[in-house]
């Protein structure tokens, strides 16, 4: 089993999580597990490396918008991050780049780690 952390702002973490929670909403009727698990340990670790931070926080309790969380999920479980930011793609209006973002960040991580 391999593991890779990777640093992403809160901003972009938020669409990460959005997709996830969305996945996770909609496969949890259809009777798909696997999305339910995959999903709970995606956000688990969000909610992990958020809570690691001292500092000041948002509204909602997350840190500040660029700080970086580190977030540390098995490689199959970013991939299938990947997925479901591609699942949810064609819904997005408002945050174009911060998907593209995201992405590129996760990918490039996975590709050099």
């Amino acid at each position: 089993m391999r593991y890779v952390t990777i640093e992403i702002p809160v901003r972009l973490w938020h669409r990460v999580d959005g997709c996830v929670d969305n996945s996770m909403a909609i496969d949890v009727v259809e009777g798909v597990v696997e999305t339910t698990i995959a999903g709970s340990c995606v956000r688990d670790a969000g909610w992990r490396a958020s809570a690691a931070h001292e500092g000041e926080r948002d509204g909602y309790g997350w840190p500040p918008r660029d700080h970086l969380l580190a977030i540390t999920l098995r490689l199959e479980h970013w991939e299938w991050v990947l997925a479901q930011l591609d699942r949810w793609a064609p819904f997005e209006t408002d945050g174009e780049a911060d998907d593209a973002d995201v992405r590129a960040i996760i990918s490039t991580a996975l590709i050099s780690g």
